[in-house]
């Protein structure tokens, strides 16, 4: 058969000149070593298919084997999965949609999970190309829509593609997700998956989008330690469907790190070699993430908070705020912050039941900005730590306007429930138990209403806000007694030891964790060029101090510390 070639039992394929490179089998040349393989080796029944700009029509024969490839080393892989790069980009769309010969699309040929390259590239051809070609809306969905054979084919290629190949095709995979997204605000398809069923409810709705392109951003990055413009797709879509909880695989991964600068780091392995963390294969360069904006940090973050609102995860929700209003920033305030800051004064209410103190790395002029755009939060926020129930509500009436116009109104209202939670926890450090009476003659809006005050410290204790009892009254005109825990150990909140050891041991995983990110930071910090640069000319300093005592030595010119700390690395 022209072109392809037939495998001798276990032996190399012949002709010599043809080398299985990423999947395909390609013309090598003269010189080209046909046992070379990039990535897994293809299943005995794989059918393999020519690189389209080398051949016209592509046969294939069921009954053909492929042959037991050597693992190839990182510079080896790296440099045939370039050459495979770079064929697949020089050949048009049109050739990668045709098919082959005889008919049949090789997007049912191809295993992604193999040839993960050759599969994306012709799953992006049949969408529209693989550059940057402009597509209408519904033009798009003529072709890509949920339920069809393209949108199936893409489902396919996010659970199996082999992330390591993607590392050298980000443009392309960071492509697909978009125009998944793209889908995901046009369509309100039904779609129906071995993975999950969801349904939409109007034609803006993205909720069909979120689940590939997570999988598609945990497949490439399981840590998501960095941060990428997939990372604010995905939250947006999650927010605008309000799918809180589809969003949390990925913002419980804490985020450690930016995507590299190659020009700014003196040295980064090759995409196919093993990495301690994602931010060396995810570069400014790479393409797995689109150019990202200071802006777009601060997105992430302020979604991420709303998300863990809507969730009523409080101390989740307080962390991604405070990252926001921390950002480092100039003498001016981001509109972006203000509204973090606005929600972050009310959570902190719901956490701590008074006012938080401005984060010390906070820019000054920024907090200045924050405090007098959002005042009415902050006089909530005083009249909520006084106690004063008649000055709260006064404060929630005369600022509603303000709340609705910042979408914080519901928020608002679970400051209002917890000012009463937290009064009655300030009963604790004056009593050790007292009656009901007394409970809601200080805490509740109807005093009178005993019954309605009982019922709500049940609620409380039922739900771990409060580490009291309940107990029968030998009183007969009080019907309970509120007794409150008289330490951590007791009450109906009490841990075992068992339970504090489990803490413990995740606690102290999360810091071995937290510690191996920061001392990835540091090195790579002392590899960057503006470190050396700067080591370099300390050295220099030093040694220019010390000219005159040394003034006949030779060989001395300043790079001796560089070269002993780059040797020790």
């Amino acid at each position: 058969m022209p072109g392809l070639a037939e495998p001798n039992c276990g032996g190399p394929p012949t002709p010599d000149s043809m080398l299985w490179v990423g999947g395909w089998w390609r013309d090598g040349g003269a010189t080209a070593s046909p046992t070379l393989s990039v990535g897994t080796s293809p299943p005995v029944s794989a059918r393999l298919p020519p690189l389209p700009p080398t051949m016209s029509s592509i046969e294939l024969d069921e009954s053909r084997t492929t042959p037991t490839n050597e693992k190839l080393s990182h510079p080896e892989y790296d440099r045939q999965i370039k050459v495979l790069v770079q064929l697949l980009h020089e050949t048009s769309a049109g050739k990668l949609a045709k098919g082959v010969a005889g008919g049949g699309d090789l997007l049912d040929i191809l295993d992604p999970a193999i040839n993960t390259l050759p599969y994306l590239y012709t799953l992006l051809a049949h969408l529209g190309g693989t550059h940057d070609e402009k597509q209408s809306g519904n033009g798009l969905l003529k072709v890509f829509h949920p339920g069809g054979q393209l949108w199936e084919k893409m489902l396919e290629f996010v659970e199996r593609f082999d992330p390591v190949q993607v590392r050298y095709a980000g443009h392309e995979w960071r492509r697909l997700l978009e125009k998944v997204a793209r889908v995901g605000d046009l369509s309100n398809q039904v779609i129906r998956n071995k993975a999950f069923t969801l349904r939409t409810a109007n034609p803006k709705q993205p909720l069909i989008a979120i689940p590939p392109i997570r999988t598609a951003i945990l497949r490439l990055d399981p840590s998501a330690a960095c941060f990428t413009s997939n990372h604010l797709l995905l939250a947006k879509l999650c927010l605008q469907a309000k799918a809180f909880q589809a969003a949390l695989p990925l913002l419980d991964h804490d985020v450690f790190h930016m995507p590299s600068s190659p020009d700014k780091v003196s040295y980064l392995p090759l995409p196919c070699a093993d990495h301690e963390t994602s931010s060396t294969f995810i570069t400014t360069s790479s393409g797995l993430s689109d150019k990202l904006a200071y802006r777009d940090y601060l997105m992430y973050f302020l979604y991420g908070g709303m998300i863990y609102l809507g969730l009523k995860d409080w101390m989740r929700a307080l962390l991604f705020l405070e990252i926001v209003i921390m950002a480092p920033t100039g003498n001016v305030a981001s509109m972006i912050q203000v509204e973090a800051y606005k929600k972050w004064v009310l959570v902190g209410l719901l956490v701590k039941g008074m006012p938080m103190a401005m984060p010390k790395t906070t820019n000054s002029y920024a907090a200045r900005t924050f405090r007098a755009i959002a005042k009415p939060y902050d006089t909530l926020a005083d009249a909520f730590k006084e106690g004063n129930g008649e000055k709260m509500y006064a404060e929630l009436q005369a600022a509603q306007q303000t709340w609705h116009k910042d979408c914080n109104t519901g928020l608002v209202f679970q400051v209002l429930n917890a000012f009463r939670r937290f009064l009655i926890l300030k009963l604790e450090k004056t009593y050790a138990a007292l009656p009901i009476s007394l409970v809601a003659q200080q805490t509740s809006p109807q005093p009178s209403n005993i019954a309605e005050t009982e019922s709500y410290l049940t609620s409380l204790i039922a739900s771990g806000q409060l580490n009291a009892t309940l107990v029968p009254s030998t009183n007969t005109a009080e019907t309970s007694i509120l007794r409150f825990a008289a330490t951590l150990h007791d009450g109906p909140l009490a841990r075992s030891e068992l339970q504090n050891f489990r803490d413990l041991q995740t606690q102290t995983e999360k810091f071995t964790y937290l510690t191996r990110h920061i001392k990835d930071t540091e090195r790579r910090l002392e590899l960057s060029k503006e470190y050396l640069d700067w080591a370099r000319k300390n050295q220099k300093s030093k040694d220019t101090g010390a000219g005159t005592a040394n003034s006949g030595t030779t060989g001395n010119d300043g790079y001796g510390v560089d070269e002993e700390m780059l040797a020790d690395m």
